[in-house]
C-alpha cells in the first residue's frame, strides 16, 4: 500500500464482527489532513469501535485502515506520539493526582507543550494537586483534553468528549478545541 500523507486517516471495507454480530460494516472513508471530521450515529451504532480500530486498539474483521500513512495495527510509538486520543469517559487513573498524570504524558511524548496544558487547566479551574477521582465530570473532561492537547498531536481523535457534561463544561470544552484547531 502506498503511503498518502495528504489523508490522516482512510479506510476501505472496513468490518467488525463480535462472533456472528456485525458492528462496523464495510465502510469506506477518507478524512484530509488539516480537517475537522466527525462520525456521526445512534448509541450503538459503531462510532467508538471503529474509533478503537482506528487507533490499532481493535482489529479488523476484514478491511484496511491507514493512520497518518500507516496501517493502524502496527502503529509504533514514534507514530502514536504523534495522534491525540481521549477514550469515551474521560477514563484516567483515578488514584492519580492531575500532576502526576501531567508528569507521565509530559515525558511521553517529545512535543510537550507545559504552558498549554497550565492554561487549559485554568479554564477548567482545575487544581493539579487534587486527586483525579475528586474532580467532577466536567473537570475530568478538561484534565483529559488537556493532556491529550499539550502533546501537541498532528492528529486528533476524540470519542465522545461531551458525553455527560453540563452546559458550563460543554462551552469550556467547545472553546479548548475551537482554540485548538
Amino acid at each position: 500500500m502506498t503511503m498518502n500523507t495528504e489523508l490522516a486517516i482512510s479506510t476501505k471495507k472496513l468490518a467488525r464482527y463480535f462472533g456472528s454480530k456485525p458492528v462496523v460494516r464495510d465502510i469506506d472513508f477518507d478524512v484530509p489532513t488539516g480537517s475537522v471530521t466527525a462520525l456521526l450515529g445512534l448509541n450503538g451504532a459503531g462510532k467508538s469501535t471503529t474509533i478503537r480500530m482506528l487507533m490499532g486498539l481493535l482489529e479488523p474483521t476484514r478491511g484496511t485502515v491507514t493512520v497518518l500513512g500507516k496501517d493502524s495495527m502496527h502503529l509504533g510509538p514514534e507514530d502514536r506520539a504523534r495522534i491525540g486520543y481521549t477514550i469515551e469517559g474521560h477514563y484516567i487513573c483515578p488514584w492519580m493526582r492531575v500532576r502526576d498524570a501531567q508528569r507521565y504524558q509530559r515525558d511521553t511524548f517529545p512535543q510537550w507543550d507545559e504552558v498549554y496544558f497550565n492554561e487549559t487547566l485554568r479554564r477548567f479551574s482545575i487544581d493539579p494537586s487534587q486527586r483525579i477521582r475528586q474532580l467532577s465530570r466536567g473537570q475530568r473532561a478538561g484534565v483529559s483534553v488537556a493532556l491529550t492537547l499539550a502533546a501537541q498531536p498532528e492528529l486528533l481523535v476524540l470519542d465522545d468528549p461531551a458525553l455527560g457534561l453540563d452546559p458550563v463544561s460543554r462551552r469550556c470544552l467547545n472553546e479548548t478545541l475551537l482554540d485548538f484547531c
